[in-house]
């Protein structure tokens, strides 16, 4: 059963070092497993991504207790 169907996948942090040895066969198997292609994409941010998402969410957090927003 098909629960997601993304239109990118983006690999950063430790991930990056592989490059297209990972790339080209998640871009197969995620051919066969969704409706649509889906890009795969190494992260420009490099291996810093996974804490800058890390602090992205927890400013999201504090500008909604703030803010509302």
């Amino acid at each position: 059963m098909l629960t997601m169907d993304p239109e990118l996948v983006v690999l950063g942090g430790g991930l990056l070092g592989a490059g297209e040895l990972l790339a080209a066969p998640l871009r197969e198997e995620l051919a066969e497993l969704c409706l649509f292609p889906v890009r795969v994409e190494t992260s420009e941010l490099g291996g810093e991504s996974v804490a800058l998402g890390a602090v992205r969410l927890a400013l999201d957090h504090v500008e909604h207790a703030i803010f509302g927003v």
